[in-house]
């Protein structure tokens, strides 16, 4: 091959890395989230409740201070299989809100599992836009709680 077709080809090889898409946001190591809310535990799970069945999501309650949530999801991205193995059908997501005391307030803990059909359940480890997006949601249940509270 001649020296100019090797120069091409590595060029074209370089483009490809160039453009190339940038990789799957990495887990940050974050199994959990929390909140302090200013309000009982009975207020913030009712506030839970409300919040998924406005998405229609159903909710379950193991115990008195846990309420666990589920969907299925359709793709598992490259991250959370490299963790918890490839995409199979029927994969749902958990999301495990968990409701303490704390003297007058409230102390919220969201875990997130994935589930598939007759294996053990794999711990998420959260992305910093997992984060971003959960502290969010966190936030605006924090809102919905103690102003549900104040309208009683």
């Amino acid at each position: 091959m001649t020296r100019s077709g090797l120069l091409v080809l590595a060029g074209l090889a370089l483009g490809g890395c160039v453009t190339a898409a940038p990789p799957p946001a990495a887990p940050t190591g974050t199994a959990e989230l929390r909140v302090t809310i200013n309000t009982s535990p009975d207020y913030v799970r009712q506030a839970i409740i409300a919040r998924a069945a406005a998405r229609g999501t159903a909710g379950t309650s193991p115990n008195a201070r846990t309420i666990v949530l589920e969907r299925e999801i359709p793709e598992t991205t490259p991250a959370l299989a490299a963790v918890c193995g490839p995409h199979k059908p029927g994969r749902r997501v958990q999301v495990v809100l968990t409701t303490d005391r704390a003297g007058p307030r409230t102390v919220v803990t969201e875990r997130r599992f994935l589930l598939d059909r007759g294996g053990p359940r794999c711990p998420v480890l959260l992305t910093p836009d997992d984060v971003a997006a959960g502290n969010r949601s966190l936030a605006e249940l924090k809102a919905q709680a103690e102003t549900q509270l104040a309208g009683r």
